[in-house]
């Protein structure tokens, strides 16, 4: 359930940290499922994103069932559907692995209204709307000084982006209006596109393991490609809701709001 305090935390921050969704069996499962599926190396990664302690690869969503099971986890839904509306959809999935020492390259990017229009946050009489959002799953802590993902709380609603340092925003000089938000293994964070937001170099001696799931509106769509429910394991029909193509008129609801409405 999102609470009134959830709901002032992520207007304030433009992210908001949900502990806990993933069990300690769970976050073991899935971590065995990386390691069997994935390969620990960072020599010779065949078809994949590799930058020497970088690996990433996508759709790790039809990995096994306890990844597919991520779309639609009881713990993360509510935000779902509270923050993006009863119609949110699964744009795109992948992963970001890193070694100590890796980084991907990245500058603080993002912010509102940007991206074409699928980018933004908005409140109205109560009701908090985004466009493309992120649930990243953590499968390893990562602790104060970590690195990882990091982000300027409050950008989402900034209007002076303009302004923004260049120095700050490609991490050559450090603010403390920048910050790496502190998560342990079965953590969740949920954010929204229009935050700004980067990848702080990892510094950990542990592997930083992250699924990246990122929803949108029911009819907006980020990623070039759609999803096929047929390539999941027995996906339930909330599933291939949240899987289906972007689409207006006539979208269902998730099965939640169908519960909550009656």
């Amino acid at each position: 359930m999102v609470t009134l305090e959830d709901k002032f935390v992520f207007d304030l921050q433009g992210y908001i940290i949900i502990k806990n969704v993933l069990t300690e069996d769970e976050v073991t499962e899935i971590n065995e499922v990386c390691d069997r599926i994935f390969p620990r190396s960072y020599d010779e990664v065949e078809n994949l994103k590799e930058e020497g302690s970088l690996r990433r690869t996508s759709r790790v969503s039809k990995w096994d069932p306890v990844c597919q099971r991520l779309i639609d986890h009881p713990g993360i839904t509510p935000y779902l559907r509270e923050f993006l509306g009863p119609t949110f959809r699964l744009d795109h999935d992948y992963c970001i692995f890193m070694k100590q020492g890796g980084d991907d390259k990245s500058i603080l990017h993002g912010g509102p209204e940007t991206a074409n229009g699928c980018q933004f946050y908005k409140h109205h009489n109560g009701t908090i709307r985004n466009g493309l959002s992120v649930l990243t799953f953590f499968f390893a802590d990562a602790g104060p000084g970590d690195g990882g993902f990091a982000c300027v709380p409050g950008s989402h609603k900034s209007n002076f982006l303009s302004d923004f340092p260049h120095d700050v925003r490609t991490f050559k000089r450090s603010e403390p209006y920048v910050v790496q938000p502190v998560v342990k293994a079965g953590d969740a964070l949920f954010f929204t596109e229009a935050l700004v937001h980067g990848t702080l170099p990892w510094s950990a001696d542990h592997e930083r393991r992250t699924f990246l799931y990122k929803y949108s509106p029911g009819h907006i769509s980020y990623s070039q490609s759609y999803y096929n429910p047929n390539d999941y394991f027995e996906p339930t029909e909330q599933q291939k809701r949240i899987l289906s193509p972007p689409s207006s008129g006539g979208r269902p609801v998730s099965l939640e709001s169908k519960k909550s409405n009656n």
